[in-house]
């Protein structure tokens, strides 16, 4: 695969509106401005963040604009993006500001801040908390309640007599208010945040006129459907100490392996494959997992 069509293949999701549409925009030799928010809702980036990160550096080193947001503006909202109860707790802008306080540092291990084309780090917090009831109800005047309302998690909860919070209600549009104001070309997401995204690429189009993009990346999960992450107690973050870390992922499970190859490393998709058949014909997983192990730790480790 080229570069382009790696930029756009492996560790993606899906493309909105389409991924043909955005390769003709790269191939046209544009360069575009993009972002993926984090909210600072604990104080570790973990391995299921790095899947985000290793597509933003991919960007960057692309040559294109990339943005870190933190969400200290959002994080106050409370994402309700795959939770099916109302949270028991909301963040305050300063304690999303102390939790973000490392953010950067964390981020560093696989992104680049400083040289010609640097990584910008933005705080939503900065216009989403300036936002006056004028500036709300020309937002609002763009959303419909059924378009909200219609969100998978909110349609479960519905049908288990559970709240929702108006507070988690009004999340995407915080969140898609996010790429009006930094009038953005594309956005990048987990999988999960794919309700949120699109209402960004609406409030865009309707308060600016300007299309955007939308890329998500798949979530780390186990064949199970549990999320390898922070919301499932199984933290691997991006600072722990290396043999700490080498010792955290040697603990997930075989199945995997291979989609944690493809969205962690760099190990060419030829050479996945060929890890993948062996173990469907009974090769010793633990080979690959050390692979897996050893690949993840290099990155983020001198």
């Amino acid at each position: 695969m080229d570069e382009i069509e790696n930029l756009l293949t492996r560790g993606v999701d899906t493309i909105y509106p389409s991924k043909l549409e955005l390769e003709k925009v790269l191939r046209s030799g544009k360069k575009i401005k993009l972002y993926q928010g984090f909210d600072p809702t604990g104080t570790d980036l973990h391995i299921g963040h790095m899947i985000g990160l290793r597509k933003l550096a991919q960007w960057q080193k692309a040559g294109h604009k990339v943005i870190f947001l933190i969400g200290t503006g959002t994080g106050q909202a409370g994402d309700p993006s795959g939770k099916l109860s109302s949270r028991d707790k909301f963040f305050s802008e300063e304690e999303l500001k102390n939790n973000a306080k490392d953010y950067v540092m964390q981020a560093k291990k696989l992104l680049d801040f400083e040289g010609e084309n640097a990584v910008e780090i933005l705080y939503n917090g900065d216009w989403l908390n300036k936002l006056g009831l004028k500036d709300i109800l020309e937002i609002l005047g763009h959303i419909t309640h059924q378009q909200l309302i219609e969100r998978d998690m909110f349609q479960e909860r519905i049908k288990q007599n559970a709240d929702i919070n108006m507070r988690e209600f009004f999340y995407p549009v915080l969140q898609g208010y996010d790429s009006v104001e930094m009038e953005v070309d594309l956005e990048l997401g987990g999988r999960d945040q794919t309700f949120n995204m699109l209402v960004g690429r609406k409030l865009l189009k309707a308060m600016k006129g300007k299309e955007k993009f939308v890329m998500t990346t798949p979530l780390l999960e186990d064949s199970q459907g549990r999320k390898i992450g922070k919301s499932e107690g199984n933290v691997m973050g991006l600072t722990d100490d290396p043999s700490v870390l080498y010792g955290k992922i040697m603990s997930l499970s075989d199945d995997v392996i291979v989609k944690a190859l493809e969205y962690l490393t760099d190990v060419p998709m030829g050479e996945i494959k060929e890890i993948e058949e062996k173990i469907k014909s009974g090769e010793n997983p633990i080979i690959f997992k050390k692979r897996l192990s050893y690949e993840i730790v290099k990155q983020l480790n001198s």
